[in-house]
């Protein structure tokens, strides 16, 4: 009897043990495949950095407003004829987002190819694509720039500026449009209005500016106007940016929540935010992924 306890109880520890063990690679498994949880949404914006380059004795509530100087003819051409305007109408690593359609969802832009018309200096040929939840259309088409104003801004900081190299800050107008593949199911042509600040620099290329309370609200290149589907003729409301978020919340009350950390309101996740940082480059063909 001894010895069939003894055997017993050996083969209730190898049972046990087995069970542990069991369960302790379940758990493994289950902790190695387990999601995280997505962390808040953080967002990028120009504001502090417009707020660093205003001049600190000039009050928020006395700011002056900015004056333009409209360009036109040989000035105008002076600028625009050399200045290389493609490479800030470009994408480079990471689309554009905006708001698509009566209920504001997100859409996402991206220009992966833009060329100068090599006669018309005020003409850009672009190619890209758009992300609207899962659908990834082509499109091609053209930005044209169409006037073009000096800025004038008495609230900047002219030591910080002039540390910069800036030498003169501009604010151009124009329009874009972009076709969609005709072939694709629910495709249509995206027209409209661009607004696109810029500043010429002492020792660098031409490089957007964020930093001005200009028409354009420091949002780098804003593109405002409709779709409109080849099928139906039937427009939907689109506007977005370089930096959506300069102006987001005259858009959706309270979208972009806090001054320097940026959030998203939690309220318009439905709306296709809840993977604003997600490292996935739809636009790229080869499916390759990056951190953005």
């Amino acid at each position: 009897m001894q010895s069939k306890s003894k055997t017993w109880q050996t083969s209730l520890f190898v049972l046990a043990f087995a069970a542990s063990l069991f369960t302790f690679f379940q758990c493994s498994k289950k902790a190695a495949t387990k999601v995280a949880e997505p962390e808040e949404l953080k967002v990028i914006t120009h504001e502090e950095g417009a707020d660093t380059l205003r001049n600190e004795d000039i009050a928020e509530h006395e700011m002056k407003p900015i004056s333009l100087k409209w360009l036109s003819g040989k000035a105008l051409h002076n600028v625009l004829d050399t200045a290389s305007l493609q490479n800030l109408i470009v994408n480079y690593g990471y689309p554009d987002y905006g708001f698509y359609g009566a209920d504001r969802y997100k859409i996402e832009m991206i220009l992966t190819k833009v060329t100068k018309d090599p006669d018309n200096p005020l003409v850009y040929h672009v190619e890209g694509k758009n992300r609207y939840k899962k659908n990834i259309t082509n499109f091609m088409g053209t930005v044209t720039i169409d006037s073009l104003a000096r800025i004038i801004d008495p609230n900047l900081d002219t030591s910080e500026v002039g540390d910069l190299g800036v030498q003169k800050i501009y604010t151009a107008n124009g329009s874009f449009d972009l076709k969609e593949d005709s072939l694709r199911a629910g495709s249509g042509r995206f027209t409209g209005r661009l607004k696109m600040d810029f500043a010429t620099y002492d020792k660098a290329p031409v490089e957007l500016w964020y930093f001005s309370e200009t028409p354009n609200r420091g949002s780098g290149i804003r593109y405002d106007g409709n779709w409109t589907s080849y099928k139906t003729n039937k427009s939907k409301p689109i506007i977005w940016a370089k930096d959506l978020f300069r102006f987001a919340n005259d858009i959706l009350e309270d979208f972009a929540m806090g001054e320097r950390d940026v959030e998203i309101n939690a309220k318009y996740r439905n709306l296709g935010w809840d993977n604003y940082w997600a490292n996935e480059e739809w636009w790229n063909d080869s499916g390759k992924k990056k951190s953005l």
